[in-house]
C-alpha cells in the first residue's frame, strides 16, 4: 500500500496510484493532503472530505490525513504505521505536552535540560519526582538520609567507636596499637606503630641521647631528686667554676717536684687568662708542703704570684721559703695580696697568674706543693 505527501492543485489524485482522474470513491487507503496558496484550500478540503469526513479550514502547510475509518485532523502530529497501513494521531497537538512513549532514547541533551543552582545535584524525591540536593561547602560530603528523603551534603563525622574497626595507623592518624601501658610514655616510631615505655620508678626521669629512644635515669651524685620534684645539691658541690665570674672562686693547683726545681726558669700558671677585658684579681692562697722523703735547699729563693710570666708585675708579697720549702714534714704557708700592685692595663687584662721563683731554682728535694688560690674575675670596662 502506498502513502502519497500531494501538493493538491485543483485536482483530484488517485491515491494507489498517482494518476489524475474525475473521481476517487473506491479509495480505501491512508494519505497526506498538503497545498501550496489560499487558492488551493478549497479544493484541498474538498478532496478530504470526498474520502473520509469534515475537514476545519486549513491554513498554508497544515497536514491532513484520511482513511477509511478516521475523519481529518488539522494541526496534528501524525504517526505512520507501515505495517498496519495506517496513519493515526496518536501524537500529540502542538501545543500539548509530548507522552515519554513518544520521545527517542538518549535524545534529550544537556542543552535542553532547565537551567539550575551551579553546584545542585539532581535526584528524586519521596513521591518519585525529580528534585535538587543543594549545593554543600567546601570539604562536605554527599549523605543519605535513608529511603524517601533527599539526600544532602553533610559534614564528615566518624564514630570511631561504632564505624571504624581494626587498628588505625599512624599514617591515618592513629597509633597503630590495641593497648598501651597504664602509666606509660609513648614514644613515636616514624610511620610505626607507637612505642609505650615502661612505667618509670620512683624518682626517674626520661632522658634522651639524641639519637635512639629516650630511656629513664634517676640524678645520683652531687644531685638528686625525689618524685616530689625537690632538688638536693650535696655539701662542697658546687665548684669555682660553677660561679659567677664576680664571685669568690678558688683553683687547686699542684707544683711537683720537677716543675719546683725549674720554677725560676718556668713559672707555674695558677689560673688561666680569663679573655677579653677580664681581669683576675688575686685575694691569697695557701701552699701546701706534702713532704716526702728529700728536703729543698735554697738561698734567698723564695715565690711570687704575678701576672703572665716571670715579668711580670707581682700582685703578692714575698712568699718566704726558709722554714717551709726545706722542711722535713708537711708544711702549710700563706700568701697575701701585695699593697697597691699597680699596673697598666696591657699588663693585667686578661694575663693569667702565675708562680715565680724570684731568685734562682731550688736544689734537691722530691715533694710536691699543692696551691690553693683565691680570686675573682673583674671586667675591666675598656
Amino acid at each position: 500500500m502506498a502513502f502519497d505527501l500531494h501538493r493538491w492543485s485543483r485536482q483530484s489524485v488517485a491515491l494507489n496510484t498517482g494518476e489524475v482522474t474525475a473521481a476517487a470513491t473506491d479509495y480505501n487507503g491512508p494519505a497526506l493532503f498538503t497545498y501550496e496558496s489560499e487558492s488551493d484550500n478549497a479544493a484541498a478540503v474538498e478532496a478530504a472530505n470526498y474520502f473520509a469526513g469534515a475537514v476545519y479550514d486549513l491554513a498554508v502547510g497544515d497536514l491532513i490525513f484520511a482513511n477509511a475509518s478516521d475523519s481529518f485532523t488539522a494541526r496534528r502530529v501524525l504517526a505512520l504505521d507501515r505495517s498496519a497501513g495506517t496513519i493515526t494521531t496518536e501524537g500529540v497537538g502542538l501545543n500539548d505536552s509530548i507522552a515519554t512513549a513518544n520521545i527517542q532514547d538518549n535524545a534529550v541533551t544537556l542543552a535542553k535540560m532547565a537551567h539550575g543552582t551551579d553546584g545542585n545535584l539532581i535526584t528524586y524525591d519521596a513521591a518519585g519526582a525529580p528534585a535538587y540536593v543543594a549545593t554543600g561547602t567546601v570539604g562536605q560530603v554527599l549523605t543519605s538520609g535513608g529511603a524517601g528523603a533527599v539526600p544532602t551534603f553533610q559534614t564528615l563525622a566518624v564514630d570511631l567507636t561504632s564505624e571504624v574497626s581494626g587498628l588505625l595507623p599512624v599514617a591515618n592518624g592513629g597509633t597503630g596499637v590495641g593497648t598501651l601501658t597504664d602509666g606509660g610514655i609513648l614514644l613515636g616510631s616514624g610511620t610505626g606503630a607507637i612505642t609505650p615505655m615502661a612505667v618509670l620508678g620512683d624518682a626517674e626521669f626520661v632522658i634522651g641521647d639524641g639519637a635512639t629512644d629516650p630511656g629513664a635515669a634517676v640524678l645520683s651524685g652531687d644531685v638528686t631528686c625525689t618524685n616530689a620534684g625537690v632538688v638536693t645539691i650535696a655539701n662542697d658541690a658546687v665548684s669555682s667554676a660553677k660561679l659567677a665570674e664576680d664571685t669568690i672562686q678558688t683553683a687547686t693547683v699542684t707544683i711537683s717536684t720537677a716543675e719546683l726545681l725549674a720554677l725560676a726558669t718556668t713559672p707555674k700558671t695558677l689560673v688561666a687568662a680569663p679573655g677579653a677585658d677580664k681581669v683576675i684579681e688575686f685575694l691569697g692562697a695557701t701552699l701546701v708542703l706534702n713532704y716526702n722523703s728529700i728536703a729543698y735547699t735554697e738561698s734567698s729563693d723564695n715565690m711570687v704570684v704575678k701576672f703572665e710570666d716571670a715579668s711580670g708585675v707581682a700582685v703578692s708579697d714575698v712568699i718566704e721559703m726558709t722554714g717551709f720549702i726545706d722542711q722535713t714534714a708537711d708544711t702549710l704557708t700563706f700568701a697575701v695580696p701585695v699593697k697597691d700592685p699597680i699596673v697598666a692595663a696591657t699588663g693585667c687584662v686578661n694575663k693569667a697568674l702565675v708562680m715565680d721563683n724570684n731568685n734562682a731554682n731550688f736544689a734537691a728535694g722530691n715533694s710536691p706543693v699543692d696551691v690553693h688560690v683565691a680570686y675573682k674575675v673583674i671586667t675591666a670596662g675598656l
